[in-house]
């Protein structure tokens, strides 16, 4: 069985919009919902499709949280403005199940339409194809087993995705399921496309340079 794992705050509105794909996937996987906190309605609105529970603030703290009361042998994460169909959800049991990868992706796809979106969604699968490095929006899988060896997601203020995909890649072979995840287009619609891949790009360029991640951390807010 797969459980899904989605962190919020102050998620309300993207929770209400996305009811119907959570009714319908609440019938494949466990869906847990972790709040971190939120003064909104979010909380109400999570515990519609499924298990709710409560963390301290922090992506990698909730996602945690989820992954400790999960009953899942494989783990999904989602962003709240993500939505994948059911059938991704037979795609990522049978890749795990068949034994050919320990965790993965799906291929991301922006639900707006235009070129650039294409683009900048096109180039984030391949690089993820080539180098095996995921992002949280892209949605990470794994073999419950694998995470808790890993250690679950390191619990720093920025980056967590790419540290443990880095971790998980050492463990076994990942895999970029053609299937896809469909991401809100509302970061690049609130600072202009331009200007938010120049800041992901600037946050990545940084990250590399062992800048420190506190630091890093101040400009991802800015995309918030």
């Amino acid at each position: 069985m797969i459980t899904i794992i989605v962190p919020f705050y102050n998620e309300e509105k993207i929770l209400c919009e996305n009811s119907i794909q959570f009714h319908a996937l609440s019938r494949h996987a466990e869906l847990i919902f972790v709040d971190g906190g939120s003064i909104d309605k979010s909380a109400e609105c999570a515990k519609r499709y499924g298990c709710g529970c409560y963390s301290k603030k922090g992506r990698p703290r909730q996602m945690n949280k989820g992954a400790s009361i999960a009953k899942g042998d494989i783990l999904l994460f989602m962003h709240a403005d993500t939505i994948i169909s059911p059938k991704a959800v037979s795609s990522i049991e049978n890749c795990i199940k068949d034994g050919r990868c320990v965790g993965g992706c799906l291929r991301q796809r922006i639900d707006a339409p235009g070129k650039i979106y294409r683009f900048i969604e096109g180039f984030g699968n391949a690089r993820a194809a080539i180098t095996k490095v995921f992002y949280g929006d892209q949605g990470m899988f794994v073999r419950r087993d694998i995470f808790l060896r890993i250690g679950g997601f390191p619990e720093v203020p920025i980056m967590e995705d790419v540290i443990f995909s880095k971790q998980l890649k050492r463990v076994g072979k990942t895999a970029v399921l053609p299937d896809r995840i469909f991401t809100s287009p509302r970061r690049w619609d609130k600072k202009g496309v331009v200007k938010t891949s120049l800041l992901y790009s600037l946050i990545n360029a940084l990250f590399w340079l062992r800048f420190p991640l506190e630091k890093i951390k101040l400009l991802y807010d800015d995309l918030r």
